[in-house]
């Protein structure tokens, strides 16, 4: 497989002029920089993603990055060229599995003129669509692996430009010409805050769906021109804003999750721990997780009788347990997480142990410092016949 390549020294170097910023999640939803903390496919699952530019005034380009559930690394990327007032749509979906279930061959489609054709200067339309295909079969010659059943997904904003500012008429060409002439070092002030974005999990292409708004990081201010090929996000030692400040932003715990466990009804509960790439190649053994970090979830019905459901552990250790490694995973209530008698109640979810994270650590605006949780984003999802519904877990704090 063709391994992802980095830019070069110099341009690296160009890239960390500037100041580090207060990245935060954005409370109105509109950042510069999105994370859709789940994707679905295989299994009668499909999932729609939907970004919107909302300037009123400048073009945008970003980077739409599928990353692996495991050890988030980049296994599709793309490009996409919004123009004010824009939004791009996509779908992605799995066209063949194996016996097992596991996707061999997924399909990213697009009608949108927001992306381009594959290996073509053209863009998309709703008569030449997108198709963008990972073939375990052609992997060898394509060094793109079939997408996996389930990951999460960022979009990086490369950098707004002034394209025919205020009026009607930007062209994509005009904006890929412009990313295009764009220098590799990116300026503070050319990623303004204006990105949002949806994530819909659907029971295929015209079934029950649930759609949640993408974690929004305002004030992220990537560094580095995106471009298709070469690692980008969280892990670029180079970008302007530290993986600290993201920590510190993302910093959880205590959290509340509803649930039921009945015939026909069931709840999961998804973590993605997005900055824990960061650590993926280091040698010393340093890991934004403690050894002894681990999930506790308290079960409750809703008649307040409790129960002590199961603890997991997170971190990526030698030995058992190892319920919880990946960057993203899910849990079941009533499978992974015990439930005992009860069919419907909430769980109250919380990180036991201090972690070691960057944000303990390293930052000086640190808000955390012996505060227990990690940096990680938790949903739930109810799954039933005829519906989804999927929201972001509540503080319990």
């Amino acid at each position: 497989m063709f391994k992802k390549r980095y830019v070069a020294a110099a341009a690296c170097a160009l890239a960390m002029v500037g100041t580090a910023s207060a990245v935060e999640v954005s409370r109105n939803g509109t950042g510069d920089f999105l994370i859709a903390p789940a994707y679905f496919i295989g299994g009668g699952l499909q999932t729609d993603l939907k970004v919107i530019n909302t300037s009123q005034t400048q073009s945008v380009v970003a980077k739409v990055v599928f990353r692996h559930p495991v050890s988030s690394a980049e296994t599709l990327d793309f490009l996409i060229y919004l123009s004010p007032a824009d939004v791009w749509t996509g779908t992605v979906s799995c066209a063949a599995a194996d016996a097992n279930g596991n996707c061999t061959r997924s399909v990213v489609t697009s009608a949108d003129d927001s992306i381009q054709l594959e290996n073509s200067a053209s863009f998309a339309s709703a008569t030449t669509p997108a198709t963008i295909v990972s073939d375990n079969a052609t992997v060898a010659t394509t060094g793109r692996a079939a997408l996996p059943n389930q990951g999460y997904v960022e979009v990086i904003m490369s950098s707004a430009y002034d394209v025919a500012p205020g009026r009607p008429g930007v062209t994509k060409a005009n904006i890929l010409a412009a990313h295009t002439a764009a220098p590799l070092s990116v300026a503070a002030t050319a990623t303004p805050n204006v990105l949002a974005g949806t994530v819909t999990a659907r029971q295929g292409a015209t079934g029950p769906a649930a759609t949640l708004p993408m974690v929004a990081l305002a004030d992220y201010n990537n560094s580095e021109k995106t471009q298709v090929g070469f690692v980008s996000g969280l892990d670029l030692p180079t970008q302007r804003t530290p993986v600290a400040d993201v920590e510190e932003a993302l910093w959880t715990n205590s959290l509340a999750v509803p649930y039921v466990n009945d015939t026909g009804k069931q709840t999961l509960v998804t973590f993605t721990f997005p900055t824990k790439l960061t650590y993926n190649n280091r040698t010393d053994g340093q890991y934004p997780f403690a050894a002894t970090v681990c999930i506790n979830a308290n079960v409750f019905d809703n008649s307040e009788n409790t129960i002590v459901g199961n603890i997991f552990n997170i971190s990526p250790l030698p030995t058992a347990p190892q319920t919880c490694v990946s960057e993203f995973q899910y849990l079941l209530f009533g499978a992974n997480i015990a439930t005992g008698t009860f069919k419907e109640g909430w769980a109250s979810i919380s990180f036991s142990n201090p972690t070691a994270a960057v944000a303990q650590t390293s930052s000086n605006q640190s808000t955390n410092v012996g505060r227990v949780g990690v940096p990680a984003i938790v949903t739930h999802m109810t799954i039933e016949a005829g519906r989804f519904t999927w929201a972001y877990a509540s503080s319990t704090r």
